[in-house]
């Protein structure tokens, strides 16, 4: 097939975008085929994140039901392959790990068959990275830190399940380049997935990167927030406007410029593989009521001409069990800071002639005062009338786990505090008295940091098929 079959150039483009994590509940079938009445040009969808935490990662499984996941891809491939312009997907099946690519291209293919598609050129790109491939550079030179707060170690690898280095738009754009109808990316820049074809096609990079950081969580730019509703994204050489498919939401001044500056520590500043988005002198206007158009985003490349991923990594720490206890007695409320600290002693206490406290890691979550927001609430004094505390224990193995958190969860129906009038047993109450067991063990992040790479395909490399011929 042909390298130049996507290469029509035009003075402005449309994307539909449906959902902001595929397969993490449905697409809503009502604006999404309402959308796909449109004149569009491509298709793309984010399926991934880290905000689920580090668990899926490491232990490499899926975080959303293998039905949402295919149910999406058989909308979004049916509709692409009807109008014959191009799908995108990135960060495949939540992690973007070999598994999950591996995963959406059975299911592309079965889809394909199901419905004999004609046939159609799909890419996939892994973005996993070899151990003794990053061992090997980190003796070559330092591999900076992004969130972690040292330079990647020999140990942060080794303690590591898997890791993935995170692509931008330019393996996206070599696969449009051999002719790729179809796009299934590993851990991918959610933007990336959005901007990639505009800039295939020539279209400033600055405003192409802004419209997906804009759009790919489809209807959460908008208001009212509604989730897996279509809108759709316009871009020329100019700006790019944003409009939803959902008669009561509106894409306005305020949604879009909120939605542009989340997550970032920088509202302004968004950093992307070799270089940055800046929003410093980007416009918002109203279009209409319900459309927003947006000018004078820029890409920067960065001062050094170097070109960084990131990498992320997750690793094995043990077993997590969890336990549940209310609290409703307001002088129990108010001596709760004494309890947990009781309580906390009182674990190490009983526990100590079987294992270390160091053995395992305690962690007492409560709901109603600083649960949420934790060491940075700004409201602190201001509790709720009742607290829910969830107990998480995290040890090398399940049964230490699980005996600390049946004894915190017993030291809770036994607390003494100044003021105290109730019997035993009666401060506390329970959901279940039965330990809560995830379906994983316990991971934590292990590596955050920068890699730089020689050349963008270094380790991003594009693997081509023909389906269906």
């Amino acid at each position: 097939m042909s390298s130049t079959r996507h290469r029509v150039r035009k003075k402005q483009l449309r994307v539909l975008s449906s959902t902001g994590n595929l397969g993490d509940t449905i697409i809503e079938k009502g604006t999404f085929y309402k959308g796909l009445e449109r004149d569009l040009d491509f298709l793309a969808a984010d399926a991934g994140t880290a905000d689920c935490g580090p668990a899926f990662l490491g232990a490499d499984c899926a975080h959303n039901p293998v039905e949402w996941e295919r149910h999406d891809l058989e909308l979004l491939l049916l509709a692409a392959r009807e109008k014959d312009i191009p799908l995108i997907i990135g960060s495949c099946s939540t992690t973007g790990s070999r598994r999950g690519v591996d995963l959406y291209q059975a299911l592309v293919m079965e889809i394909a068959e199901a419905h004999g598609l004609k046939p159609f050129r799909l890419a996939t790109i892994y973005s996993d990275i070899d151990k003794q491939d990053l061992l090997s550079r980190i003796q070559k030179g330092p591999i900076e830190p992004l969130g972690a707060d040292k330079a990647l170690s020999a140990a942060d690898i080794e303690a590591s399940n898997h890791i993935t280095a995170m692509m931008g738009s330019e393996p996206l754009i070599h696969a449009l380049d051999q002719g790729a109808d179809v796009i299934l990316a590993g851990r991918c820049c959610d933007d990336a997935v959005y901007a990639a074809y505009p800039i295939f096609l020539g279209f400033p990079r600055g405003l192409a990167l802004h419209l997906g950081k804009a759009i790919e969580c489809a209807s959460l730019v908008c208001w009212p927030q509604r989730v897996k509703e279509s809108v759709v994204g316009t871009i020329n050489h100019d700006w790019f406007s944003l409009e939803p498919i959902h008669p009561e939401q509106r894409a306005t001044t305020h949604s879009v410029a909120a939605h542009s500056m989340y997550e970032r520590v920088d509202p302004y500043v968004q950093g992307v593989p070799g270089g940055t988005l800046d929003m410093h002198e980007t416009v918002y206007e109203q279009s209409t009521d319900r459309i927003c158009v947006v000018s004078g985003s820029r890409y920067i490349p960065s001062a050094d001409g170097s070109y960084k991923v990131k990498l992320e990594g997750a690793g094995e720490v043990g077993y997590r069990v969890f336990h549940f206890v209310a609290i409703r007695d307001p002088l129990a409320i108010s001596w709760i800071d004494k309890i947990l600290e009781d309580t906390r002693n009182k674990v190490a206490e009983i526990l100590h002639p079987r294992k270390e406290p160091g053995d395992y890691e305690l962690h007492l979550h409560v709901y109603g005062k600083n649960g949420v927001m934790r060491d940075l609430e700004p409201d602190a004094a201001n509790m709720g009338h009742e607290l829910g505390i969830m107990i998480e224990a995290i040890a090398s193995s399940a049964d230490i786990a699980e005996t600390v958190v049946k004894c915190a969860k017993f030291r809770f129906f036994y607390l003494a505090y100044p003021g105290q009038k109730n019997a035993s047993g009666g401060s506390a109450a329970i959901v279940v008295d039965e330990p809560l067991f995830p379906r994983n063990k316990a991971y934590r992040w292990t590596i955050n940091h920068l890699l730089q790479l020689s050349d963008p395909l270094e380790i991003h490399k594009v693997n081509m098929f023909d389906v269906g011929v």
